[in-house]
């Protein structure tokens, strides 16, 4: 869940210009580190449904599976302004920031692009009085993502359509049952595997009560209850309070998840109301880092049901979106119309000189 996210302004004030710079620099935006994230991909395969596919239990599969959740994590390496623009957003959503255009978590839309249409459609109404983030030409944001309060919630809605997609290929191949189709069948299952590894790093993000505010690295503007300000909570919460608490695959497998509510054909609700059980505890870890107790039994209680109910509501859009992918009739018959007969795997053609692998001689040595 690396994503590379600014400092809050009054941060930025406290840090000084060098050292927020440095701090920026050092220090990217994450929501558990990669153990983490593959910890909450595990225990979700563990508690797929019987009637998942049998693909789904091989180790090799769910080994790659989790090796995808730390994906979009690696895709920041690439400091590309329109990978950074697509990406770094959808690692999270500050829900307080959602009021400045007139929304709220229950109130936001089901697609992407209505949500920036109303965000710029309340920032040009409001003018000079909007409240919410502005518009900056910072050399520092080549993203150019600081306006926006994220995306997350749309990152795993997205994923989620793409693997009822990619699943009901799989069940369509599956009534075909062609061997000639093998080498399709395999490319689905290759699929799949990328797709839920890519949608449980998005899910593993807003589990992580810091990846669903403002507050994302210390404590922004008034400060009643004296809540830290240190820029390094947010690395601390996502992978070094696991170390504290020994939190691992190992530690934690065999662990039955919350039975999640999810409604296979449309999600949305299931997937904002795992937003709002994460926002609901940024105060209470703010509480707990201030008292010390985030280092000792209850911070461990606290960050194990955070993981758990990642790996809970990640298991129940697995198991919605298979639920929800059998192919119909028509979908069959579509599929053999638009797809066309197999095509066999072939060698690749002989281009610029190069030389073909060589033809096994039937009876040759």
């Amino acid at each position: 869940m690396k994503t590379t996210r600014s400092a809050p302004s009054s941060s930025r004030r406290l840090l000084g210009a060098a050292a927020a710079a440095a701090a920026l620099a050092a220090c990217p935006a994450l929501a558990w580190d990669a153990s983490g994230h593959r910890l909450i991909t595990l225990i979700a395969l563990d508690n797929l449904r019987g009637d998942a596919p049998a693909f789904l239990r091989d180790m090799h599969h769910r080994s790659a599976i989790a090796e995808n959740s730390t994906e979009p994590d690696r895709w920041r390496s690439v400091r590309m302004g329109p990978l950074m623009n697509a990406n770094n957003p959808d690692h999270y959503l500050d829900v307080e920031d959602l009021e400045a255009y007139g929304l709220t978590l229950q109130t936001l839309p089901l697609l992407r692009y209505e949500f920036v249409s109303q965000m710029v459609s309340a920032r040009e109404k409001a003018g000079a009085d909007f409240k919410g983030r502005p518009v900056t030409s910072s050399a520092r944001d080549i993203a150019k993502t600081d306006q926006w309060p994220g995306f997350a919630p749309y990152a795993v809605m997205e994923n989620y359509a793409k693997l009822v997609s990619t699943f009901k290929l799989l069940r369509t191949l599956e009534k075909l049952n062609d061997p000639a189709r093998a080498h399709q069948v395999a490319a689905a299952q290759a699929s799949a595997v990328t797709i839920m590894g890519v949608m449980s790093h998005y899910v593993g993000d807003l589990a992580q009560p810091l990846h669903t505010t403002r507050h994302h690295h210390g404590w922004v503007g008034d400060n009643p209850n004296g809540y830290t300000t240190r820029y390094g909570i947010h690395s601390y919460i996502d992978g070094g309070v696991l170390e504290v608490h020994g939190l691992s695959y190992e530690s934690m497998r065999g662990a039955r998840v919350s039975e999640r509510q999810v409604e296979g054909r449309d999600p949305w609700q299931a997937v904002l109301g795992h937003i709002q059980r994460s926002h609901d505890q940024v105060i209470p870890l703010y509480e707990m880092d201030k008292s010390g107790d985030l280092a000792r039994d209850p911070g461990k209680e606290m960050i194990t049901a955070r993981l758990m109910d990642g790996a809970s509501t990640l298991a129940a859009l697995y198991n919605a979106a298979w639920e929800s992918s059998e192919p119909s009739e028509d979908d069959v018959k579509n599929f053999l119309k638009y797809d066309g007969p197999p095509q066999p795997p072939t060698p690749p053609a002989t281009l610029h000189g190069s030389t073909p692998a060589a033809t096994p001689v039937p009876g040759g040595s």
